[in-house]
């Protein structure tokens, strides 16, 4: 039996530890984020390492991302490479909060660092394959390991995803890097037209409350050198603030060879985080 001291000692140890927040779905990758997040199932380009690490499999010969993306109450920059082997990635992701310690509305900002390495496998000749990311987390001045794992199953018509983020759910003194599960579909309606959407199953601290994302996009290729997309993203944890949409729009120019300039501006409910994003992208 355990005494009742040590029952009450430990309930009241439990009480004074200070609430954790987490980071809901960051704003990682300029046309991810211009597709309103409905990348799950797309992740073809240098933020397959991050969104989907299974996309390397079917994705680019090799490609490369260097971006940020500055939004009300998140932001992100990341910097990722893409083969159908190996990638790697680096990225950092800031989120803005309300202290819960204090009443007066303090507001702390909490930056995490990601460095990760990306394998993948093809299964046989039916177009499924699976990756994962393996990355060392830093922040707060506390430090641990993570994974991300995905699966992702490839057709003529398009691709189907699913992506296990922060595996270990690691803890950063006060921050919580929630385990999230994320499944997503893309369509070529045409060979220059492809609609995407996700699905979020699991919910997440954000910064305004519980959050389980979802999110359809499309990205069309009108010319050679040009490409634009446009998605929306909305919470589906009812009752929980910032469910009213937040849109998105962006696009993509060639400006040397293989090498694209990618911009998006993100719009709509206050609640939700709007911003902008701007990068530089490479495809092979």
């Amino acid at each position: 039996m355990v005494p009742r001291r040590v029952i009450v000692a430990l309930a009241l140890l439990t009480a004074a530890v200070p609430p954790l927040y987490a980071q809901s779905s960051p704003p990682v990758g300029v046309r991810a984020a211009g597709m309103g997040g409905a990348f799950t199932g797309v992740a073809d380009d240098g933020t397959a390492p991050f969104w989907n690490p299974a996309g390397l499999a079917s994705g680019s010969f090799a490609a490369v991302a260097l971006d940020g993306n500055a939004l009300d109450r998140q932001s992100a920059i990341y910097a990722g490479l893409a083969t159908p082997p190996l990638g790697f990635c680096y990225y950092r992701t800031t989120s803005t909060a309300p202290d819960p310690s204090d009443r007066n509305g303090r507001v702390v900002t909490s930056a995490i660092h990601h460095a990760g390495v990306t394998l993948v496998q093809s299964l046989g000749d039916h177009g499924i394959a699976v990756g994962s990311t393996f990355a060392f987390v830093h922040g707060n001045g506390a430090s641990a390991f993570d994974a991300d794992a995905g699966l992702m199953a490839s057709g003529s018509l398009g691709q189907v995803g699913v992506t296990v983020h922060n595996i270990f759910a690691p803890v950063l003194e006060d921050v919580r890097l929630d385990r999230r599960v994320r499944a997503g579909a893309s369509v070529h309606m045409r060979q220059d037209l492809l609609a995407s959407g996700d699905v979020e199953f699991t919910k997440t601290s954000s910064p305004i409350g519980k959050w389980r994302d979802a999110a359809v996009g499309i990205e069309a290729h009108p010319a050679s050198r040009a490409w634009l997309r446009g998605g929306v993203h909305w919470n589906t944890a009812a009752g929980e603030a910032g469910t009213a949409p937040v849109g998105s729009v962006g696009g993509s120019v060639s400006v040397y060879g293989i090498f694209r300039a990618d911009a998006q501006v993100s719009f709509g409910s206050k609640n939700g985080d709007r911003g902008w994003g701007v990068g530089l992208s490479a495809v092979y």
